[in-house]
């Protein structure tokens, strides 16, 4: 029987960070959660996230947009079959900011908002 791992949560800022899980699977719950909600509906600048995998090998996956919703998403990101056959099948999440208003915006000018991670095991 499958179950959901906690990969991680984090606040998404305007440098990349690290989950502190590493792991092997292609399918994830993604849930998004505003931390103030007066912030995001009114007086701050909304932002979304690139999700990017690091592989052991030194390479990354591309970078997946990821937007504020409702509800959990769920997403299958593939591990790349060259990767796959030469064994590389862990990898460690990112994330970082998404926003028109980058570079030039400091973190304390947008809506706070986190990221929490699952994976399907």
């Amino acid at each position: 029987m499958a179950n959901w791992e906690l990969v991680g949560e984090l606040t998404v800022s305007n440098s990349w960070q690290l989950f502190p899980n590493d792991v092997i699977s292609e399918v994830f719950r993604i849930t998004t959660i505003i931390q103030n909600l007066d912030d995001w509906n009114k007086w701050k600048f909304k932002s979304a996230a690139y999700l990017h995998f690091y592989y052991a090998d030194g390479s990354t996956s591309p970078a997946y947009y990821i937007k504020v919703n409702d509800t959990p998403v769920i997403r299958d990101f593939a591990i790349p079959a060259p990767l796959l056959a030469a064994g590389y099948q862990i990898r460690t999440p990112a994330i970082i900011r998404a926003s028109r208003y980058l570079p030039i915006t400091p973190n304390s000018n947008f809506a706070q908002w986190a990221l929490k991670l699952e994976a399907l095991i």
